[in-house]
């Protein structure tokens, strides 16, 4: 923008966020891929120069092009990870801090069968329901807190 800047500048580049950290996590090569967590998590495979066919819903796109030479890749997005702890955290007041919740579940030999799906905005891959929401099964009257943080991290 020339109002901005004074002049008009050139984009030299433009990347996504997850080509980005395909990239910065080296794996640059067919093959190799990365996974990376936050509120959500973010599987995304370098397939090289072919065009990727996803037998499993998973997206195509482009995995970086630099000079000439790029790859292609395959993506795979979870719409919540992180967004767990935060849950548990701050509404429903289980831990009092994200650090905290490693300890809690350490301290279970197991999740006495209670599982969550954290679909709090729907279900990415291989799923794609915007419409999903999340569930908590597997409670019983044994249940108690720290079984609902473990099963968090679990999820």
């Amino acid at each position: 923008e020339e109002s901005l800047f004074g002049k008009a500048l050139p984009i030299l580049s433009a990347a996504g966020d997850q080509q980005s950290a395909l990239v910065g996590q080296a794996c640059l090569e067919p093959g190799t891929a990365k996974i990376t967590y936050g509120t959500g998590a973010f599987l995304v495979a370098n397939c090289g120069t072919i065009r990727p066919q996803s037998a499993n819903r998973l997206l195509g796109t482009v995995g970086y092009e630099v000079a000439g030479r790029g790859a292609m890749a395959l993506e795979g997005s979870i719409f919540n990870a992180g967004t767990i702890v935060q849950w548990l955290r701050d509404d429903l007041r289980l831990i009092e801090d994200a650090a905290e919740s490693a300890d809690v579940a350490a301290a279970l030999s197991g999740n006495d069968g209670v599982y969550i799906v954290p679909a709090f905005t729907g279900l990415g891959a291989p799923h794609w329901a915007a419409d999903a929401r999340g569930t908590i099964s597997g409670i019983t009257r044994a249940t108690k807190a720290e079984h609902l943080v473990r099963a968090g991290l679990e999820s």
